[in-house]
């Protein structure tokens, strides 16, 4: 019950941030029809493009825990992908460590007031949950822009 409530409010976070110009919350209807639209097609491009572009070459630690599609990362390699995703104009709308494969939290792009193609909200964030001090496996939702899937 708790992962699939976990993936519903990241794809539900991953609409809501679709606009990079619109910083404020969507209202659930706006967000229910974003996810009418949004298709299973256009699901699979993104995760492959991320899995070519971004996550090539790094170890996912999801062993079966969690949906396939999402990928976890030990803490070196999960810089690795905040790099590319910099590098190549991927937004993040979340960031979601687990630790001894349980939930450990997550922080989210209007935490931070800003949008999900902004590199400070994410850095930060992931600042603070290497402070923590634990040995986290690091998750995201990501924004990955139409032009880059064609």
């Amino acid at each position: 019950m708790k992962k699939l409530l976990q993936i519903i409010i990241i794809g539900l976070l991953t609409l809501s941030c679709n606009s990079k110009k619109k910083t404020e919350p969507k209202t659930f209807e706006e967000t229910e029809l974003e996810l009418a639209n949004y298709s299973e097609e256009d699901r699979m491009k993104e995760l492959e493009y991320l899995k070519t572009n971004v996550f090539n070459g790094l170890e996912n630690l999801n062993n079966g825990f969690d949906s396939e599609s999402i990928y976890y990362f030990s803490e070196s390699d999960f810089e690795i992908v905040l790099d590319r995703v910099e590098k190549t104009g991927i937004g993040i709308y979340g960031i979601e460590p687990w630790v001894d494969g349980d939930f450990y939290g997550v922080l989210v792009v209007e935490d931070f007031n800003t949008v999900a193609t902004d590199p400070k909200w994410y850095r930060k964030a992931f600042a603070e949950f290497k402070e923590s001090g634990e040995e986290l496996m690091y998750a995201a939702s990501y924004e990955v822009p139409k032009n880059l899937l064609k």
